[in-house]
């Protein structure tokens, strides 16, 4: 379905069988194994699909046509694909044929479309929050980029919390067919758990993609190079720290998760035994595919 739907819109033209290697079905079956709902599962590829393609085309591969110059503006126009503005007729109908001329916000908006079908506006809402803050984290960061420059650890992680997968965090009661409440969303420890588990992602995400991003043709820098410039030490030694801060924010989630699961309702329950599956299938989806372990790419 996900490879079928790619083709019909054009994303990773010429390239689908780099799409293929990269196996975002297996993903979405590691990290929702509590259900079996084929369209539901869909949806969550679509969004991995959509997102990564982001990513790529817009923000980290030159190959794919990328430009540090272009990020800021490129978001800027794929927040309309996910939250559409409301114009004159006239600018409505040059907005919607941007949207269909460009594969990657034909993905976005196929995405959100979807999500809309099965979720509540409450949902819809949530999803789209999270999205608009990956997309203002990566326009921040590809500042960085253009200037050549290493952040501080605070600060590089405080942005990778929200540049992050978080998105796909936020479908997990979505996919799973319930709701969980936009109150209990938005809880301050329901909260904390969301983002340690959101920077938990993207710090293995960092762990695996320093190959590939060597490989891409833009100037980047991960958890990795942010430790190594801050502590003065080598690559392998701030390896081997990035490793240790994964550990110690797993064992900041799971103590959160346990304090919250004592007095959670059945919905709460069910969103963080999420939310933990989700963790675990990202990183076993991280150590085996070919998207990190085979540089390729586009050629």
């Amino acid at each position: 379905m996900l490879l079928s739907w790619a083709e019909g819109i054009g994303l990773y033209g010429g390239h689908l069988d780099y799409l293929e290697k990269c196996d975002f079905g297996r993903y979405v079956m590691l990290t929702h194994p509590n259900t079996d709902d084929r369209d539901r599962l869909f949806l969550a590829g679509q969004s991995m699909a959509a997102l990564f393609a982001l990513d790529d085309y817009y923000v980290d591969d030159v190959r794919a046509g990328a430009a540090l110059d272009q990020v800021a503006r490129r978001l800027s126009v794929a927040m309309s694909a996910i939250d559409r503005p409301y114009l004159t007729d006239r600018y409505d109908r040059d907005t919607d044929r941007a949207m269909r001329a460009d594969p990657v916000l034909v993905a976005l908006r196929d995405y959100i479309d979807h999500t809309a079908r099965y979720a509540t506006p409450q949902q819809v809402a949530r999803v789209r929050h999270e999205d608009l803050a990956l997309f203002v984290a990566m326009a921040q960061e590809s500042n960085w980029h253009m200037r050549k420059e290493i952040a501080p650890v605070w600060e590089y992680l405080g942005s990778r919390q929200a540049n992050s997968f978080t998105p796909c965090l936020t479908l997990i009661d979505i996919v799973d067919g319930y709701e969980l409440s936009h109150d209990l969303y938005s809880h301050p420890p329901v909260r904390r758990a969301v983002k340690l588990a959101g920077l938990i992602t993207v710090v293995v995400n960092d762990l695996h993609s320093t190959l590939k991003e060597s490989d891409a043709g833009v100037y980047q820098f991960g958890v990795r190079e942010a430790i190594a410039a801050e502590e003065g030490c080598s690559y392998q030694e701030a390896h081997a720290q990035g490793v240790r801060l994964h550990n110690d924010l797993m064992a900041a989630f799971d103590d959160q998760c346990r304090d919250l699961m004592r007095c959670a309702t059945p919905q709460l329950g069910l969103f963080l035994n999420g939310l933990e599956a989700w963790l675990a299938g990202n990183r076993e989806w991280h150590r085996t595919s070919a998207r990190y372990h085979d540089t390729r790419g586009h050629d």
